[in-house]
């Protein structure tokens, strides 16, 4: 019997783009059923059966937030949402609110594509473990007057659910570095920030001695070391000019948002721990723990001597960046008080900033 064909509604107010997709999504063996928003959209999202939505963010009459919206709290389908716009604030708004992803004007196909299928294998991950999760709590129930005679049951139930959370876990470790990457591509002063932290926290990780499983840990921190910005006012992160004492208490809340958004996450413990920590100075006056020395986990210490490195050389909102001989000066000169002098020697006898890839 042939498996039924996955249902997708597009809600777009232009009629070329919605024809586009619908002979994209069709011919990739979706059925596909369209709206142009507007008042009626909501008896649309009613009356018409569907796994998954994409919806234009810009329209008249109902802006796609709030079909956004009504449909995470009448829905449990994941959305796409469409968009000509390229600030961060696009992205973080839309993501809290429950997209699943947005896809950027004009669609690429593949693009696109690879998307719905990210989202329905999501969705499709949630409700397997939600049915898991129902059938544990149902066999639970009856556990106590069956204890004998569904032991093994309840084994078999318990490695379902094991190996079904491995995939959610892998699923989340894969969300989690599309929304940091995400959110960087769409300012203009960090892009690229991450990517080059990478290479040079894993080139002075090898210097240091890490092993093999420490250096794909430190390679997640380091692309993620700045996640927590997510939940920084953006007007305070490019604010040209200094900021405020306020502004500042602000921003030094970036670490601790984004150890609660790693913590719970499935072989991200690790991370979190390492991420919270990279803004500790080696004196003991950084934050948030006023953590010295080997107190802060080298994984810390490295990045926050690439984090350096790339902050003063890099261009910013309110400066230019500086030249390699001011850097590497400046880095000498806190060595010992903000950065392990250890881990600055390394970085500047190898050249490690040499191996940061374009």
């Amino acid at each position: 019997m042939e498996a039924a064909r996955r249902s997708i509604l597009v809600v777009d107010d232009e009629e070329p783009i919605r024809k586009v997709l619908k002979t994209h999504l069709t011919k990739a063996g979706y059925d596909v059923v369209q709206s142009s928003g507007g008042k009626g959209v909501f008896d649309t999202l009613e009356e018409t059966k569907f796994e998954l939505l994409i919806c234009d963010m810009k329209m008249p009459e109902v802006d796609g937030v709030d079909i956004l919206e009504y449909t995470k709290e009448h829905f449990d389908t994941p959305v796409i949402m469409l968009t000509g716009l390229t600030d961060t604030a696009v992205a973080v708004d839309v993501m809290k609110k429950g997209a699943f992803d947005y896809v950027m004007k004009p669609v690429k196909k593949d693009d696109l594509l690879g998307t719905i299928r990210k989202a329905l294998d999501y969705s499709d991950l949630l409700l397997r473990n939600r049915q898991l999760e129902l059938e544990n709590m149902e066999y639970q129930r009856s556990l106590e007057a069956k204890v004998e005679e569904r032991t093994g049951e309840l084994r078999v139930k318990a490695k379902e659910l094991e190996a079904a959370y491995g995939s959610m876990k892998s699923m989340s470790i894969q969300f989690v570095n599309v929304l940091a990457e995400t959110i960087e591509a769409k300012d203009h002063y960090t892009r690229g920030h991450c990517n080059r932290m990478r290479y040079l926290c894993v080139e002075l990780g090898r210097q240091v001695g890490l092993g093999a499983e420490r250096l794909e840990t430190l390679e997640y921190a380091s692309l993620l070391h700045d996640l927590g910005k997510i939940g920084v006012n953006e007007l305070i992160l490019n604010k040209e000019g200094p900021l405020t004492e306020a502004e500042c208490a602000k921003v030094r809340e970036h670490p601790k948002i984004a150890e609660k958004i790693l913590v719970d996450i499935p072989l991200m413990e690790r991370v979190a721990s390492i991420v919270v920590a990279h803004h500790e100075n080696y004196d003991g006056s950084g934050y948030p723990g006023n953590l010295a020395g080997a107190d802060t986990p080298v994984e810390a210490r490295i990045i926050a001597v690439a984090d350096l490195y790339d902050a003063m050389s890099s261009d910013r909102p309110y400066r230019k960046g500086l030249a390699l001989e001011i850097v590497l000066e400046e880095m000498e000169r806190v060595a010992g008080t903000q950065l392990d002098p250890g881990l600055v020697r390394l970085f500047i006898d190898n050249k490690i900033y040499s191996y940061i890839k374009n």
